[in-house]
């Protein structure tokens, strides 16, 4: 097998590349992103393929492996996307951290990154998806992935990752911004926070 760096296009070690796609196939299977089902000829099956990338570099090698969907964008329907937050909304946060009102020299601005994030949102609608040859072998090969959680390169995964942040942050006494949709605040605990989907 031979792979190359999905960002620089560099080659990449081919055993780092296996250890990389084991982890992530131990993953899906903890997390249960999808359930294995025998295939049917009126499925509708997402293509999948690996995304390789060495976050580290050739001294210090970090390899990522990532298994996302292909499917295609065949449409347009904006209801599909998650918000991005603009610039100002960054400053905004930085503002309120910055202001003397309120709790002044306590406020304190952390940065928090959620891994795998769409693993933590559930699908709104039935998906079946290739399952890589990397976890097929406890399966004869004619199977599909069926779908419990978002997978990366699903059309609406990044818009049910929104709504799952959005109904816990509301669960916790969260309220979003009228100004800013992805700005929450707690108005109990005096928290404000910026939720974005880098993915």
């Amino acid at each position: 097998m031979w792979a190359s760096d999905d960002v620089s296009g560099a080659s990449l070690d081919h055993n780092l590349v296996v250890q990389a796609r084991k982890i992530e196939v131990g993953y899906f299977r903890r997390m249960k992103v999808y359930t294995k089902i025998k295939l049917h000829p009126w499925m509708k099956t997402i293509k999948t393929r690996w995304v390789d990338v060495n976050k580290g570099d050739t001294k210090s090698p970090d390899y990522r492996s990532r298994l996302v969907g292909m499917e295609f964008n065949d449409g347009v329907d904006p209801s599909l996307f998650a918000g991005t937050p603009p610039l100002e909304a960054l400053r905004a946060i930085i503002s309120l951290a910055g202001s003397t009102e309120g709790t002044g020299a306590n406020k304190k601005i952390m940065i928090n990154d959620v891994k795998r994030a769409y693993f933590h949102a559930k699908v709104t609608r039935d998906i079946y998806v290739e399952v890589p040859k990397e976890d097929l072998e406890d399966s004869d090969g004619d199977v599909v992935g069926k779908l419990e959680l978002c997978l990366y390169g699903t059309r609406d995964a990044a818009l049910n990752w929104q709504k799952t942040v959005q109904a816990h942050l509301e669960s916790l006494g969260f309220t979003s911004s009228k100004a800013f949709p992805n700005i929450y605040h707690h108005p109990v605990r005096d928290i404000s926070t910026l939720v974005h989907g880098d993915d």
